[in-house]
């Protein structure tokens, strides 16, 4: 079994390092708690890009062919990716490397160059312009999902930007945006390897101990205004459509977590679960469908996507908004939640068989202040049942708060199909919903104008 030592250095970082004997790697993983929704529209994918750039070179390896080929001399590989209120760098290496690999990648946030800005701005660019058509319209469901979901707020943001946003960055937004994120107060690492908690700490402290103190930076909270269900259609020439359906949840820090991550693995985790079964064992109505939940410190998302041939498009919908209602109103079976129990408790203990899982259980969690063990997190999980699976679900599936994105042969006859889809799955909730409230003898008044009853959900209205 594993063992994980938690420190505080004196610039305010949050080191975690994790000792697994039987390890043959060791794994460095650097969070900082910047993404796009620290962002405003006019700096929106300046996270990104300057994830990008950071892989240009350092001080001492001025460009980016001396800097990769030093990581992979040292027999490590070196990955960077921008979340939505993370950015996220890891380092695999051999553990004779880890004093050498922490070093490099402490240069990397210490002594940056960005050089070959315009090369990097030309790759960045082809990025962004995957997600777009000819006429620059985003074509991405996941982009399109999230602004729709997220109206309003940096949540709603690309993460990789605008074009026109890249364009315009120079090093001064670089350096500015650098000072104020890249620092230990707004930072974790998580070590994780063969070697003994001192060793990973001293070359923990050497690489990063020398980084600013700065301040922790706050994120606007985000609180779904959403009353009503959002249809956003957009027709792309395309032999197949993509389409996502999504609610909005409650965030990591929520007492449904768990329980909104126990009714993901009912819903999608392996063949045998209800999604795959329904929608591609026995329909036939797609080569894969998948369900995701996305989980903020304040908020996140729970959808369903897939994509398929437009004749398809309104039976996929339709059953898949029928297992939603059917695990709203009854919930899952003892076996389903048994087995969910099973799987998840199974994937916390293969963790120990990697040091890239490890870090991952453990580095993001420290920065954002929600440590939490293998060993509490199995006996908080396998104590969830069915009822509160089903509650939170009820909870999140709710009808008014429906998002449904289409990318593809999507014209207005499918946008009304789509509508008719959400009414009727608003109906089949509202009339369960009603028939849990008691009967009672109305009112003189209500007799003639009946107040609506609480927990009764009005009639669907799709906004445009």
């Amino acid at each position: 079994m594993h063992t994980a030592a938690f420190s505080r250095l004196p610039n305010g970082l949050r080191l975690v390092t994790v000792h697994r004997p039987h390890l043959h790697q060791v794994v460095i993983a650097a969070s900082i708690h910047v993404g796009s929704r620290h962002e405003t529209r006019a700096s929106n994918g300046l996270s990104h890009f300057l994830e990008h750039m950071l892989f240009r070179g350092t001080r001492h390896l001025p460009t980016a062919a001396a800097f990769n080929h030093r990581i992979e001399s040292l027999g490590g590989t070196l990955t960077a990716a921008t979340h939505g209120d993370f950015t996220l760098f890891e380092l695999i290496a051999p553990p004779d490397a880890l004093a050498d690999g922490c070093a490099e990648l402490g240069e990397v946030f210490t002594a940056p160059v960005f050089s070959d800005r315009d090369v990097e701005k030309s790759i960045v660019r082809e990025e962004i312009l995957e997600d777009l058509d000819e006429d620059g319209r985003d074509v991405n469901a996941d982009n399109l999902l999230r602004a729709e979901l997220f109206r309003g707020h940096p949540l709603a943001f690309p993460i990789t930007g605008t074009v026109k946003n890249v364009e315009r960055f120079t090093e001064r937004h670089l350096r500015a945006h650098m000072g104020a994120h890249y620092v230990g107060r707004n930072m974790s690492v998580a070590v994780v390897g063969p070697l003994s908690h001192r060793a990973m700490e001293r070359a923990a402290t050497r690489a990063f101990g020398g980084l600013p103190a700065g301040a922790r930076r706050a994120s606007s909270v985000f609180r779904s205004q959403q009353s009503r269900a959002r249809i956003r259609a957009v027709h792309y020439p395309s032999a197949q459509t993509s389409v996502r359906i999504a609610f909005p949840t409650p965030g990591q820090r929520s007492s449904n977590a768990r329980a909104l991550e126990l009714l993901l693995r009912v819903l999608d985790d392996g063949m045998s679960t209800r999604l795959h079964r329904r929608i591609c064992d026995e329909r036939g109505l797609a080569y894969e469908v998948h369900g995701n939940l996305e989980l903020f410190d304040d908020a996140g998302l729970f959808d369903v996507s897939a994509t398929v041939a437009r004749a398809s498009l309104p039976q996929l919908v339709s059953e898949v908004l029928s297992i939603f209602a059917d695990l709203a109103r009854e919930g899952p079976t003892r076996a389903e939640v048994e087995k969910a129990h099973r799987r998840y408790a199974f994937d916390l203990e293969a963790m120990e068989d990697g040091a890239h899982a490890l870090a991952d259980y453990y580095g993001p969690p420290e920065l954002f202040d929600m440590r939490q063990s293998p060993t509490e997190r199995r006996r908080q999980v396998l104590g969830i049942t069915a009822q509160d699976i089903r509650r939170a679900a009820r909870a999140v599936l709710d009808p008014s708060r429906a998002n449904l994105v289409l990318v593809g042969d999507a014209d207005e006859g499918m946008r009304r199909e789509m509508s008719a889809q959400l009414r009727r799955f608003r109906q089949r909730l509202t009339a369960d919903a009603r028939a849990r409230v008691p009967a009672a003898a109305p009112s003189r008044r209500e007799a003639v104008a009946p107040r609506r009853r609480a927990g009764v959900l009005d009639l669907l209205a799709v906004s445009p």
